[in-house]
């Protein structure tokens, strides 16, 4: 069982990896946008959201490989990934919309 003070610093990781990848959503998406371009700033942001959220869920599976435990690497939990998706493919569906409206 975890102490407190583990737990709190799990979820601040956690908030500060959502964050980070949110930024990095953010900025690929208005890339995209500036160079692709074809469609809407918010579009483009949204769709960065979203590959955000895939590139979690394929972290998830490197993750779990044996090659990286043996490196002393810490494992992580599952849950932590698949939250981590659903709260960026969430954010990045309000973007969408926010910017259909």
């Amino acid at each position: 069982m975890r102490s407190a003070h583990g737990r709190r610093a799990s979820i601040r990781l956690f908030v500060l990896a959502c964050l980070a990848a949110a930024a990095l959503a953010t900025i690929g998406g208005a890339l995209f946008y500036a160079i692709h371009g074809g469609t809407t700033l918010t579009r483009a942001i949204a769709y960065g959201f979203w590959v955000a959220a895939t590139l979690t869920l394929v972290a998830m599976v490197v993750s779990g490989s044996r090659s990286l435990a043996r490196h002393g690497l810490p494992q992580v939990d599952g849950w932590v990934f698949v939250t981590a998706a659903f709260v960026l493919t969430g954010i990045g569906a309000v973007v969408d919309a926010l910017g259909s409206g």
